[in-house]
């Protein structure tokens, strides 16, 4: 991923809508990081960190089987080590900051340049 791709992100409306990628950003993942990995009723799934939002601000780390998630339901949430050296996050260009990531939509951690 980097800028200028394109990827789905959502309007200020709930609109989903094709717009670049303005800025992709990464930091070193510390010895010992645990990710997120969860999987809908709908058999979407994700891998994350546990600070990352969802689009409705709640952090990825905070939810749990049950809960309900992008017009679904969380039916396994686990923390599973990380082998990569690195974390990874992008942002869109436009409005909300949000962009689904293998079919669920989350906000970006990262903050527009001024």
């Amino acid at each position: 991923m980097k800028p200028g791709m394109v990827v789905w992100t959502a309007t200020s409306s709930g609109q989903r809508v094709a717009n670049a990628v303005i800025e992709v950003g990464s930091i070193q993942a510390p010895a010992g990081h645990l990710m997120v990995h969860l999987v809908l009723a709908d058999n979407r799934e994700l891998l994350a960190s546990p600070g990352h939002r969802t689009a409705d601000g709640r952090a990825l780390g905070s939810l749990a089987a049950g809960d309900a998630l992008d017009g679904s339901t969380i039916k396994l949430w686990e923390l599973v080590p990380y082998s990569g050296d690195r974390t990874y996050d992008l942002l869109p260009a436009g409005a909300t900051g949000t962009y689904w990531a293998n079919g669920i939509l989350l906000s970006s951690t990262l903050a527009a340049s001024n």
